[in-house]
């Protein structure tokens, strides 16, 4: 069974809490570009269980949602490279 929208805005709330300050944290696997990215694959793999609407609705709404806001609102990726990761593991 897939994911829908309802399930896809409760993960991106989820995520954003969890990524905390992961981010932002020098000491962390998901500084710096290459962190960033790391991320935005790890995010887009889990765009797997989500249907087609669901999937959409992360990849439109989660640069902003999570990315930026856990970037404190300094992002290293412009939306277009985020979401470009992110698709790139959709199987």
């Amino acid at each position: 069974m897939k994911y829908g929208i309802k399930e896809a805005n409760e993960y991106m709330h989820k995520m954003r809490s969890a990524i905390g300050s992961h981010l932002i944290d020098s000491n962390s696997v998901y500084t710096g570009k290459e962190g960033h990215l790391r991320l935005a694959r790890e995010c887009g793999y889990s765009l797997n269980d989500f249907d087609k609407k669901g999937q959409e609705q992360i990849l439109h709404a989660s640069y902003g949602g999570i990315y930026v806001i856990g970037c404190n609102l300094k992002p290293l990726l412009d939306a277009k490279a985020w979401i470009n990761e992110m698709r790139k593991q959709i199987k």
